[in-house]
C-alpha cells in the first residue's frame, strides 16, 4: 500500500508556539492566545476566579485553567443555586 502524495502533512502534537504570559493554551485547538477575564456576564466577578476560567481568544473556547476542561457544567451549576437563592429570598422578603 503506498502513500497517497495528496494527503496532507501531519501536524506535530503539541503546541509549538508557548503562551508567553504564563498562561495555558488552549485545549480544544492549542492557540496560545488565551485570556483571563475579569468579568463575565454569568458570574460578574467572582465566578471567573472561583472556577480558574479562561477563554481562547482563537476558538471561543471557556476552559478551566488547571484541568483545560469546560466550564460549562460549573458555570449550570453556579447559575442554578443563584437563581434558587433568588428564588427563596424574594419569596423569605415576600412572605415578612
Amino acid at each position: 500500500m503506498s502513500q497517497n502524495p495528496y494527503t496532507p502533512p501531519q501536524a506535530p502534537m503539541g503546541n509549538p508556539y508557548p503562551n508567553p504570559y504564563g498562561l495555558p493554551s488552549c485545549p480544544q485547538c492549542q492557540s496560545p492566545n488565551v485570556n483571563k477575564p475579569s468579568f463575565t456576564w454569568w458570574g460578574g466577578v467572582l465566578g471567573p476566579k472561583l472556577f480558574n476560567h479562561h477563554v481562547c481568544g482563537a476558538c471561543g473556547f471557556g476552559f478551566n485553567g488547571a484541568t483545560g476542561k469546560s466550564n460549562s457544567t460549573a458555570i449550570g451549576i453556579y447559575l442554578g443555586v443563584a437563581f434558587g437563592l433568588g428564588i427563596l429570598l424574594f419569596i423569605l422578603r415576600v412572605s415578612m
